[in-house]
């Protein structure tokens, strides 16, 4: 068996070592010179200097991928559409989605990308609380595989261990969901953090987002007990509370002032809120679900709201009932 991983970020390559530890892994990037220096150095700029083992080749050659019987797909939501018109001649074998995010205009979720710019081929999303630096220092994680069957079995079989437990779920959509909403979350989340508001808030926030987050699944068709598991509430604590968590980083910054595109770049990994936010008041528009927090989210980094504006907003609506 040889699994092809198409992304060279932090996320994709740490997936990647841990698929080497069982089968080999053709590890695919776009440019050309990073995975050159990739190949060469086998240490990831971003991955404090863990070393590639030897069961995984870096290229840039598209035709590395031919002989994949399972595929990983690690690119940032907004490039995915782009990325696969790129690789038509990617094997039609079972394609894993490991982004989380929702594409501008289009709303949709990364499988449904997949499976319009590159049909046949079953699909399947891994997602849960995985920040990629604990997962190449071998450190405990859970995720949860959804999709199609023999797609999860694979990759139960591949990735379980005992340091990788793998949890399967018949809710494509939740767990899809939960992995791009929480990142929106997570955003307000660093915002309340950085103007100092304390943990009382943080903990109403994140109570709050998760209801929001699931109010939006119920009416998109996913199941109430995703948002309670592993890839709901799991993967929200640790991405509104680790330190290196991008999404939390930015709503940081948006707290001390800066600017959400001179913060976007300067990090060199994706920020996937800041772009998630606004289509997911859109998709609560289109299904007349109410998104408060992620509105205000969007008001800061698309209309310029300053976040102590926003934070008041949140805080001073009237009260209601605390729906789940």
């Amino acid at each position: 068996m040889v699994i092809g991983v198409v992304g060279t970020g932090s996320w994709g390559t740490a997936a990647a070592v841990l698929a080497a530890e069982r089968v080999p892994v053709v590890l695919w990037g776009r440019d050309p010179a990073k995975t050159a220096e990739l190949a060469s150095s086998r240490r990831h700029p971003q991955l404090q200097g863990a070393e590639l083992p030897a069961a995984i080749t870096v290229t840039s050659d598209a035709a590395a991928l031919a002989g994949a019987d399972l595929v990983l797909w690690a690119v940032p939501t907004q490039h995915t559409r782009a990325i696969a018109a790129a690789l038509p001649g990617l094997p039609v074998a079972p394609l894993v989605s490991l982004a989380k995010g929702l594409e501008q205009g289009s709303l949709a979720r990364v499988s449904e990308i997949l499976a319009a710019a590159l049909p046949g081929r079953p699909l399947a999303v891994l997602s849960g609380p995985s920040h990629a630096i604990e997962v190449m220092h071998r450190l405990p994680a859970c995720l949860v595989a959804a999709g199609d069957a023999a797609a999860c079995r694979q990759l139960v079989e591949l990735l379980h261990g005992p340091r990788l437990r793998v949890y399967t779920s018949p809710d494509l959509v939740g767990v899809e969901l939960c992995g791009a909403l929480k990142n929106v979350i997570a955003v307000a989340s660093g915002m309340c953090e950085g103007m100092g508001l304390g943990d009382n808030a943080r903990a109403a926030l994140l109570a709050r987002g998760l209801a929001e987050m699931r109010r939006l699944g119920r009416a998109l068709g996913a199941q109430d007990s995703t948002f309670a598991g592993v890839a709901g509430v799991g993967d929200l604590l640790t991405t509104c509370y680790a330190p290196h968590g991008r999404n939390r980083g930015l709503g940081l910054a948006l707290a001390r002032g800066q600017k959400p595109m001179d913060f976007l770049a300067q990090v060199s990994t994706v920020a996937e809120g800041a772009w998630t936010c606004r289509a997911a008041v859109e998709l609560g528009r289109r299904v007349a679900v109410e998104m408060p927090i992620a509105s205000q989210v969007t008001s800061v980094i698309w209309e310029s709201v300053p976040v102590a504006t926003a934070m008041h907003l949140l805080l001073s609506r009237a009260p209601k009932e605390d729906d789940a």
